[in-house]
């Protein structure tokens, strides 16, 4: 005879037990051996039976399980956890895996997080890819340009991701909210976009111009702006910023303190 139970030790916890009854070998004086199963997040379901599982779920026990949620690699430390908040605001604490690490740049959702929250993540980490690997970048949005985009529908991240992609075919200034809307979520498709009106834009094509302007951001550039946003959060007191600058960027963190913290980022 088993049954499950969970405790709690000072601050720390829950704890999953399986309790033995007196027939197992290694029962103490009270007759029972409690088999010690692991912490909140820790414990594989694979080890428990489905009525122990289901127990452990109705108390609100998380289960390693949820690691089987949908994740994305960010890249980026500042980028993940700001995808992390974005999903929180729109879908509750519950979207993220107790096993998410915030230390970490791979998202983990939980195995309960809703299909839209899988596919925004996945979007993010394949623009971030594409970013990596192709350099397309990002461009700050201006405020004039705030004024234009419908922020119900898409998000700073994705305007600015676009605008880098929009700009690196060629379009010029503020003419790339002519050839992109909110509805055009990934890098490849403001690209797309782009190509297929460049030609109809009114403007001259940046890419007939002399000289180096802003049009397109390297990888570099790009590390750049992640390392100037990292600043700003951690002089804001964000410790993951202030630890990503450290351990990512190189920076100590008497550089950290004397620095001062970005306007536009």
């Amino acid at each position: 005879m088993t049954s499950i139970q969970t405790v709690m030790r000072q601050e720390y916890g829950p704890y999953a037990y399986r309790v033995h009854g007196s027939d197992h070998p290694k029962a103490g004086s009270n007759g029972q051996y409690w088999h010690y199963l692991g912490p909140v997040g820790k414990v594989d379901p694979e080890e428990l039976s489905d009525e122990e599982t289901a127990e452990l779920r109705e108390e609100g026990f998380a289960l390693a399980r949820y690691r089987d949620g949908e994740s994305a690699e960010l890249f980026a430390r500042p980028i993940a956890n700001s995808v992390r908040d974005e999903l929180i605001d729109k879908f509750g604490e519950d979207v993220l895996s107790p096993t998410d690490d915030r230390r970490e740049t791979e998202i983990q959702l939980s195995e309960a997080a809703p299909r839209r929250a899988e596919e925004l993540i996945q979007l993010d980490a394949e623009d971030m890819r594409q970013e990596v690997e192709g350099g397309s970048g990002q461009i700050n949005i201006t405020d004039e340009e705030r004024k234009r985009i419908d922020f119900t529908k898409t998000d700073l991240p994705t305007a600015k991701r676009a605008k880098g992609a929009i700009r690196g075919e060629g379009i010029d200034g503020s003419s790339w909210l002519d050839v992109w809307s909110e509805d055009l979520k990934t890098v490849n498709e403001a690209r797309d976009a782009a190509r297929k009106n460049r030609e109809s834009i009114v403007g001259d094509r940046t890419d007939e111009e002399e000289g180096v302007d802003d049009r397109t951001t390297s990888y570099r550039e790009a590390q750049s702006g992640l390392e100037e946003n990292a600043l700003k959060y951690a002089k804001n007191g964000d410790d993951d910023a202030r630890e990503a600058l450290i351990d990512e960027f190189g920076w100590s963190p008497d550089e950290i303190e004397a620095a001062d913290a970005p306007v536009n980022a």
